[in-house]
């Protein structure tokens, strides 16, 4: 039986994580990727120029979305303090660069983003809220709009003494019906799914902690 892992303590762990600059099994301190920077590149010119950074974490992401020229909302449930002085001397990006305190799943949506990013975030979220947040994302797109999101499937994680845990309220999505879920939600656009395989080793055991199916979802506004 599955031991249940509340969503503070798991909010509480992140905020630490972030406050002290610790690194983690997650590679939370971590550049972006060349997948990212790729569909960054790749980003049509009529996308309208602001960006919504979903679980922005350390904030490489909603950096580098600024640096590329977008006005960025940087949403997280964690205080706001670590990205604050991050950005602080770095001038035209600080200005660029809104990030908020908030739940993701409270967060709403109710403008068109040219570039959405949702990072290793939305698996936290009860199903019914990733698929509202999604739906409402497509629903305000109005243009030339890209989204880019990785999401953990097929979550298996254990304790340091081998029992199994799971995540109070998380989406426990399968691959397959988060496939489902995303062609359905983006009818009409342009989808590329990636798969690959993933897992993190405790640092005080070096067993693995953490393993999973990661979905990498590039889709682009077809009716633009």
């Amino acid at each position: 039986m599955n031991q249940l892992v509340s969503k503070a303590s798991v909010h509480a762990f992140y905020t630490e994580a972030i406050r002290s600059g610790r690194d983690t099994a997650e590679n939370l301190q971590a550049s972006t990727s060349e997948r990212f920077n790729a569909f960054l590149e790749s980003v049509r010119e009529g996308a309208p120029r602001t960006a919504l950074d979903l679980g922005y974490g350390a904030g490489a992401y909603a950096i580098a979305l600024a640096r590329a020229g977008f006005r960025v909302l940087a949403v997280d449930q964690i205080p706001c303090d670590a990205l604050l002085r991050r950005i602080g001397g770095a001038g035209v990006l600080a200005d660029r660069i809104e990030p908020r305190e908030c739940l993701v799943e409270e967060l709403v949506i109710d403008e068109d983003f040219g570039v959405i990013v949702a990072k290793d975030v939305l698996h936290y979220l009860a199903r019914r809220d990733v698929e509202s947040f999604l739906t409402s994302a497509v629903t305000y797109a109005r243009g030339a709009n890209h989204h880019y999101l990785e999401v953990f499937t097929g979550i298996t994680r254990t304790s340091t003494d081998g029992r199994p845990l799971r995540v109070e309220g998380e989406a426990d999505y399968s691959p397959g019906n988060f496939r489902r879920a995303i062609e359905r939600i983006y009818d009409g656009w342009d989808i590329t799914l990636l798969w690959s395989e993933h897992s993190e080793q405790d640092i005080r055991t070096g067993r693995n902690c953490f393993q999973a199916t990661r979905a990498t979802v590039i889709a682009a506004n077809r009716a633009a």
